[in-house]
């Protein structure tokens, strides 16, 4: 065999190779296959001729790393929609940036799909938890380990999840689209030469034992609880509704972000995921989109220039990229406490509803809107999240939301809204959820109100709980129709 890239395949060698007798090959027929020496005495090693078919395209080649240590490190954005996975690597760069890699040591390349894989590469091989150690530090920052419109996760472990090495072909895409590298001050533009990786230098892992040591220097004992939290629920298959697992860690309270909007920067490392928190915050407190980006220029423009690295340019980049996401997407914060409380006279409004259906759902409105309304009152819901909330069909809390609306105790603030893409044309099979404020007269019953506890939440649990804390059997026989009043008194008796 002739190698006709060799230089190239040296490359590839260099960058990539460690764990050379496990290996995937996705096929032309869009089939991952794995490879593995010892399981399998015809399988041979990964060679120059395997490489070489990656880079003709005819079999696509995925590396693990060792069972203690790897070369490099992916960042493998799984993003759909086009325009935010290119938010989110934008995010994920800046906050490696600021993290101390150098910014010529990370290299992005295309999935083969509309994600990326953002790479950093060492001049010598890291242990596996070193690199994982370095991946959760990164996500962290970025507040990406939570994101509902897809997903950064870590690549290569060993034996487990190999990854697709670039410049090859992505053939699960109709498209049988390229692997390029891309460039970053271009928009992301394919780089459409396989020569662009002789040009990559591999990273001195001493900047990465510096940035892990620091880390842990600086970490306060809650901060290292809070990695460990995040890594169980990586490692965790348990979801309930998204959006309950998002902003309730205590640097995403109120009260916490106050706090940094009057100390501002205290250290490197800080400042991209600083500018997202004040802009949630800023859009919870009612400012315009406008008005935000003003503010946060103006907050930036305070801060001690010893406590970010990012040039100023750079950093107005940055929030009109935050800015533009956070009122796009429509992120807000949500109140600090985890536990919430429903009054007897809350209550009591719900009760007066018709039927059990219907007093549940509002049930379920209310604690959402207690946790999620603006200050204005406003909050999102979407019927998937409703129906997951008390157990009924999608099809029926559609029906009862109008059915709510017309009672009065719930106002429809907006509905039928339209979702446009990346060129403002309007997506006709999307809409985004309703916008709803609750007609609920709330008052401050603080010796007479009922807890409800988020952790595990069950509504139809918590609303029967909450009708039995307020009122004794004989009364809920006078105002329950008889079946709900039977389903209720089974709970005691």
């Amino acid at each position: 065999m002739v190698n006709k890239e060799k230089d190239i395949i040296d490359k590839i060698n260099e960058l990539f190779i460690l764990a050379r007798y496990q290996y995937l090959i996705l096929s032309e027929l869009g089939n991952y296959q794995t490879f593995n020496k010892y399981n399998n005495e015809k399988v041979f090693s990964i060679n120059d001729y395997v490489i070489q078919r990656h880079l003709d395209g005819k079999a696509t080649l995925g590396v693990f790393s060792s069972t203690n240590h790897t070369k490099f490190i992916c960042f493998d954005v799984d993003v759909i929609d086009e325009e935010q996975a290119k938010w989110t690597v934008y995010r994920l760069v800046n906050c490696l940036i600021e993290i101390g890699i150098p910014d010529d040591d990370i290299h992005i390349s295309l999935s083969g799909n509309k994600g990326y894989h953002v790479e950093l590469y060492f001049n010598n091989p890291i242990k596996n938890e070193d690199a994982y150690e370095l991946y959760l530090l990164v996500m962290n920052a970025g507040d990406l380990l939570n994101i509902d419109y897809g997903q950064v996760e870590y690549r290569p472990n060993a034996m487990k999840q190999g990854v697709k090495i670039p410049l090859g072909i992505n053939f699960k895409n109709k498209r049988k689209l390229r692997c390029w590298y891309v460039n970053y001050d271009k928009g992301l533009k394919p780089i459409r030469s396989k020569k662009y990786i002789l040009k990559i230098k591999q990273m001195d892992v001493g900047i990465l034992y510096n940035i892990l040591e620091r880390e842990r220097d600086v970490l306060e004992e809650v901060e290292v609880r809070e990695v460990e939290e995040v890594r169980g629920f990586i490692e965790s298959k348990y979801t309930p509704l998204k959006i309950y697992r998002e902003n309730i860690g205590e640097q995403e309270t109120i009260e916490a972000i106050e706090k940094l909007l009057h100390t501002g920067l205290t250290t490197t490392g800080m400042r991209h995921n600083s500018l997202y928190k004040l802009g949630k915050y800023f859009r919870f407190q009612g400012l315009t989109n406008e008005e935000s980006y003003k503010a946060l220029v103006e907050w930036m423009g305070e801060q001690d220039t010893r406590n970010y690295t990012t040039k100023w340019d750079d950093g107005i980049k940055d929030i009109q990229s935050i800015v533009k996401y956070i009122y796009e997407n429509e992120i807000s914060l949500t109140i600090e406490e985890k536990d919430l409380f429903v009054t007897y006279e809350e209550m009591r409004q719900i009760l007066q509803l018709k039927s059990k259906n219907e007093k549940l759902l509002t049930y379920c409105l209310l604690i959402h809107s207690k946790r999620y309304a603006m200050k204005n009152g406003n909050f999102y819901m979407t019927y998937m999240q409703m129906s997951h909330a008390s157990g009924l069909v999608e099809k029926t809390t559609r029906t009862l939301i109008n059915k709510l609306e017309q009672s009065g105790i719930l106002e429809i603030i907006e509905r039928n809204r339209k979702v446009k893409d990346e060129n403002g044309k309007v997506i006709k099979k999307e809409k985004k959820p309703n916008i709803y404020n609750m007609n609920i007269e709330c008052v401050k019953e603080e010796d007479a109100s009922f807890r409800v506890v988020y952790s595990g939440l069950n509504y139809t649990d918590s609303f029967n709980s909450c009708i039995l804390y307020f009122y004794d059997k004989k009364t809920l026989k006078r105002i329950l129709p008889r079946r709900h009043y039977e389903s209720v008194v089974k709970l005691i008796s």
